[in-house]
């Protein structure tokens, strides 16, 4: 990429009003008063047929008729209460300071928590069903088949109605608030900084963004200062994640799990030999994570990383301008798969992108479904590689939407927080993994040495963020639900949680005073309808380049199964959908095969270090001898 920077380009901002002119317009009030009453219509259907008010009558005609009406019209009001939903979040994570949209959401929880009640009714229901009676006489069941099935497990773990029902109720008072209160908290904060001279204030997301600053002084200074805002913070923000984990420990014990593993586990689609072995393979990785964290000192000329190098570019970073990442975006999208390229054109085309950072806005990037086949992608976009990259990483999740609605999979087997089955977050990143993946390659393809390190450290850094970067979230979460189960924990104790983890994980490689202890605060660790929410990112890259990896052995017929996973992937376990491609999870060897792909390229880095680190940087053995 050699196009020069261009000052004044205007990011896009999301077209919402395609969806809803406002939060306070007729169409959206008549469209909360439609989902209202189809709500109270549902719950009179749901008590007529006595949906998990008694056990169903054996499958015959009557019976089939009733399942029919009860699935057809549960999947149209959460189809049209998951439209509501997504765009709300939009306003508020766009506008923090949307005290309309804020007002509205909190009178959208009342209303969304009636909806929720249902859940664990229909849930109860399937599962006093007999499937296979009902799969033979009802085409809407054949088609819901798998998820009939996860349903019946699920429904073993299900509270009495009662309390299920008091579960609901609560919610928005309870989870819902506390996630609330971090977004808000964290959309809005701000720290000063110097930047050419003058101190600024800038929001925490745009603080963020200095860590792939190439002025070091600058990332250690934003370092600073973005820890220092989240510590002043730490006092609420500690309040929100003990009331948020006691809750999930609570409903998980009463609810039968094992622990909150088990049922994020179940949720995930996977099983906990799939999730050991994974785990296993990442951890006799590690050597070849630490020999790139080596590799990277020696081309930035340090004896030793700190936590604000992690993201830093080893190189000075050709600009990606928005308009240049949409287009190479598009075009190798569409090299790999003419849909997928033409639905990341259609999303660029249609406005579906916020783009930049501004004060009120929530930090990061994510992607929701909206309406019909149309997403919503959140991005704080800088000029550059990474953020190029994370760009196609949403496409793949808009593309993932299009496929389930595409193929006319319904909201009863992927809806979240209020629908009966949770959407498997592991395969969620299957589509966004690839994406990425297939425009970090295309960048190194035909890149000169200096170029092909740079990219290639791109490429390295998102891999080894996803896979590794992992370990430390989720060794965190487990010691917060073991310690929470006795007692809450203070802002300090989570601190130094959260830093021994990425001790443990990056060894002696990264400066133990300078790691990312204050990834405690981070959104993962604050959804209050998922936990454990760090394992499926490391489960989707390395899925992803297993994947990859089946299409370059055998191409025929590739894309077609691609998108049948995609579109299955609420419904059934994530190793049957893997069998299609001649994977198995349980495997060490698919794992193992995952991560060589990264070990290969860290070899190519490492070659490419020794041609360009700076003459006085420290050789690996020296800058390794140095860091212990």
């Amino acid at each position: 990429m050699t196009t020069p920077p261009d000052d004044s380009e205007i990011l896009p901002r999301w077209d919402l009003d395609t969806v809803f002119p406002g939060p306070d317009s007729p169409e959206f009030l008549a469209a909360v008063d439609a989902v209202t009453r189809s709500i109270e219509a549902l719950v009179a259907l749901f008590d007529q047929h006595g949906v998990g008010a008694r056990p169903p009558a054996p499958v015959d005609a009557a019976t089939i008729a009733a399942f029919d009406d009860v699935v057809n019209r549960y999947d149209t009001v959460l189809e049209d209460a998951l439209r509501l939903d997504s765009y709300l979040m939009c306003l508020t994570a766009a506008d923090a300071q949307d005290e309309v949209a804020r007002t509205t959401q909190s009178a959208w929880y009342e209303i969304k928590t009636r909806l929720a009640r249902l859940a664990p009714r229909f849930t109860a229901w399937v599962g006093e069903l007999d499937v296979d009676a009902l799969s033979a006489g009802s085409p809407v069941a054949r088609a819901h088949e798998p998820a009939l099935r996860r349903l019946q497990t699920l429904a073993a773990h299900l509270m009495p109605h009662g309390e299920e029902e008091l579960a609901a109720l609560l919610a928005p008072s309870g989870g819902a608030a506390w996630v609330a209160l971090h977004d808000e908290l964290m959309a809005m904060a701000t720290a000063r900084i110097e930047r050419d001279g003058a101190e600024c204030e800038l929001p925490l997301s745009e603080i963020d963004n200095l860590r792939l600053h190439p002025d070091r002084d600058v990332r250690r200074r934003a370092h600073e200062v973005g820890d220092t805002t989240r510590q002043a913070l730490a006092t609420p923000l500690a309040a929100a994640l003990n009331g948020m984990k006691g809750q999930q420990l609570v409903l998980s014990r009463r609810r039968g799990w094992d622990d909150p593993l088990a049922e994020a586990l179940f949720a995930n689609a996977i099983d906990r030999p799939i999730l050991e072995t994974m785990l296993a393979a990442m951890r006799e990785a590690l050597p070849d994570y630490r020999r790139y964290l080596r590799a990277k000192a020696r081309l930035l000329g340090l004896p030793r990383l700190a936590g604000y190098d992690l993201m830093a570019p080893v190189a000075t970073p050709a600009p990606w301008p928005f308009a240049a990442a949409r287009a190479f975006i598009v075009t190798e999208l569409t090299a790999f798969s003419p849909r997928m390229g033409a639905l990341a054109e259609r999303a660029f085309a249609e406005r579906w992108i916020d783009a930049g950072p501004r004060l009120g806005k929530e930090g990061g990037a994510f992607c929701t479904s909206i309406q019909g086949d149309e997403s919503r992608i959140l991005a704080n976009y800088l000029p550059v590689f990474t953020w190029m990259s994370v760009l196609a990483h949403e496409l793949g999740h808009a593309y993932h939407n299009f496929a389930i609605v595409e193929q006319r999979r319904t909201c009863i087997q992927a809806s979240p927080e209020f629908g009966p089955l949770g959407f498997p977050l592991t395969l969620a990143e299957t589509a966004s993994t690839i994406c990425e993946a297939i425009v970090q390659r295309a960048a190194r393809s035909a890149a000169s040495p200096a170029e092909e390190a740079a990219q290639l450290e791109e490429w390295l850094q998102t891999l080894t963020l996803n896979v590794f970067g992992i370990m430390p979230m989720f060794a965190f979460e487990q010691e917060v639900f073991a310690t929470r189960a006795r007692r809450e924990l203070t802002p300090v104790e989570l601190e130094a949680l959260m830093a021994a983890a990425w001790h443990n994980v990056a060894g002696d490689t990264i400066d133990p005073d300078t790691v990312w202890s204050m990834t405690w605060t981070m959104g993962h660790f604050f959804i209050d309808s998922d936990w454990y929410y760090n394992v499926p990112y490391a489960f989707g890259m390395l899925f992803a380049l297993g994947l990859l990896a089946a299409r370059d052995t055998d191409p025929n017929g590739f894309l077609t199964r691609f998108d049948t996973l995609l579109a299955d992937s609420g419904m059934r376990e994530a190793n049957e959908l893997a069998a299609a491609f001649g994977i198995d999870l349980h495997d060490p060897a698919f794992w193992n095969a995952s991560l060589d792909t990264f070990r290969a390229d860290v070899d190519r880095y490492e070659t490419l270090t020794e041609t360009l680190a700076p003459a006085s940087a420290p050789t690996p053995a020296a800058a390794a001898t140095a860091a212990s």
